[in-house]
């Protein structure tokens, strides 16, 4: 189960970092040190790069896709 009350340190990442790193991607960020531990195209994909890790999706927050740099969408 995910918790919606989840806080990460961002500190050190911003999401103009994301923009310009990973457009159209999925990325699992490390819940303690606000660091991308992997990206990819598809949740199947992430999910088989983290496995590859060897890191535990339980401790990741999941963001994404991300948009392109100087694009933002409003819902």
């Amino acid at each position: 189960m995910i918790k919606l009350n989840k806080r990460i340190n961002m500190k050190n990442l911003s999401y103009v970092t994301l923009q310009k790193k990973y457009p159209g991607k999925l990325v699992a960020i490390s819940e303690k040190e606000g660091k991308v531990l992997a990206s990819a195209f598809t949740s199947q994909q992430l999910e088989k790069v983290l496995r590859e890790k060897k890191i535990d999706p339980t401790t990741c927050l999941f963001l994404g896709p991300i948009e392109r740099y100087n694009q933002i969408r409003a819902y």
